[in-house]
């Protein structure tokens, strides 16, 4: 029985072409994708079905073209931009030693707020925050969303040592079913590893991934040594 909506590779939806399928967000089927602008992104399946989404954001940009400003700066969107841009560029913030101090950054891209509010689209609720799917990873498209309930700066809060969270690089403690290990190849391109009993099996599931790819800092740099 074939699945709903076969997407394939070429398969166009506004100025979008799909390159290839990657890992589902928020429960939902997602396709990493290319603007006729020539922006890559990551968009939800249902998003593009439903005409939400027809570009990489430009279509927005372009709308905003004839105005000066983007006659957002009271919203609550344009609160959160604030906020995320001052925890980790502005070391005078109480939250700066969480983010920017742990070179935690925005990317370049959502240094203009239109280019953020394209992207992420409106605050859907005041019950809901701006959340980094890898909370070791920067604010830039594919790694953040809107999450409810108040759980995403619980979740992206670091923990002090007796805590859960990990020594390991791509690693974290995951809803309480294990430790996580991902790791981010490209930008929007975070791979989820699996969930381990040790956070050294997680650690090192990582490091046979990096080992894959050019440039990565490994856990343990020795074949068989420990942790450097």
């Amino acid at each position: 029985m074939s699945r709903p909506f076969n997407i394939q590779p070429g398969h166009r939806f506004g100025r979008l072409t799909v390159l290839n399928e990657v890992e589902h967000i928020d429960d939902r089927r997602a396709f990493k994708l290319k603007c006729d602008c020539g922006t890559a992104c990551i968009k939800k399946l249902i998003d593009l079905t439903t005409g939400k989404t027809r570009s990489c954001g430009c279509l927005f940009i372009e709308s905003l073209s004839n105005t000066r400003t983007h006659g957002m700066s009271k919203t609550p969107t344009y609160k959160v931009w604030c906020g995320m841009r001052k925890r980790c560029n502005n070391p005078r913030s109480k939250s700066y030693p969480n983010y920017g101090a742990r070179g935690i950054k925005v990317c370049k891209r959502w240094d203009k707020f239109e280019n953020f509010l394209a992207d992420m689209g409106e605050r859907p609720s005041d019950a809901h925050e701006i959340d980094r799917i890898d909370h070791n990873g920067d604010y830039r498209p594919g790694n953040v969303r809107w999450l409810a309930d108040g759980r995403a700066q619980t979740r992206n809060r670091r923990k002090p040592k007796n805590s859960t969270s990990s020594k390991y690089r791509g690693v974290d403690w995951w809803n309480d079913q294990g430790w996580r290990a991902r790791i981010t190849i490209e930008q929007g391109d975070a791979r989820y590893l699996g969930t381990f009993k040790t956070e050294e099996e997680a650690a090192r599931a990582y490091d046979a991934a990096a080992r894959l790819h050019k440039g990565f800092i490994l856990n343990f740099p020795a074949t068989e040594g420990g942790p450097s």
